[in-house]
């Protein structure tokens, strides 16, 4: 969690906010996809996370893949903005959530799991996806089977 959200929180409490992240849609030559697999759950999801105040979405995208995967984004196009009602998360904060989601047209790297946030990443077929978090993975697996009209 970015530092200016612990800061906001030691102000307003629990009370609703709105917060603004990125997540990408790595694919490899042959069209699998990358996933992570969380730390301490048994889920996978997309590389991403919570923009820094100011950061534009691009930028998170950018840095949250770096930092998750040590993979370079070189080029991404913005497919969709999801958006989320009211949520509570189980410390009792409210938010409501936005989510740019990009597809990675081109990176650069070897994929290496951060240890922290993701403890394993592993390219997927999009006929053979793991249990997906959250709105982004049901995004991405609807993406992958065709069912948002882009191209995969």
């Amino acid at each position: 969690m970015p530092d200016y959200i612990a800061d906001l929180r030691a102000l307003i409490g629990h009370r609703p906010v709105n917060l603004m992240g990125a997540c990408g849609l790595i694919r490899d030559a042959q069209g699998r996809l990358l996933l992570q697999r969380l730390a301490g759950r048994d889920v996978w999801a997309l590389p991403g996370g919570l923009c820094d105040l100011g950061e534009p979405p691009l930028v998170t995208l950018q840095r949250e893949v770096w930092e998750e995967t040590a993979l370079t984004v070189q080029a991404a196009t913005l497919l969709d903005l999801l958006t989320t009602p009211l949520r509570t998360v189980p410390n009792g904060d409210q938010a409501h959530f936005y989510t740019a989601i990009y597809r990675v047209d081109a990176w650069h790297g070897t994929p290496v799991p951060d240890g922290v946030e993701g403890v394993e990443l592993a390219f997927f077929a999009p006929d053979a996806l793991p249990a997906l978090r959250g709105q982004p993975g049901e995004y991405a697996r609807a993406w992958l089977g065709g069912q948002r009209g882009h191209e995969p």
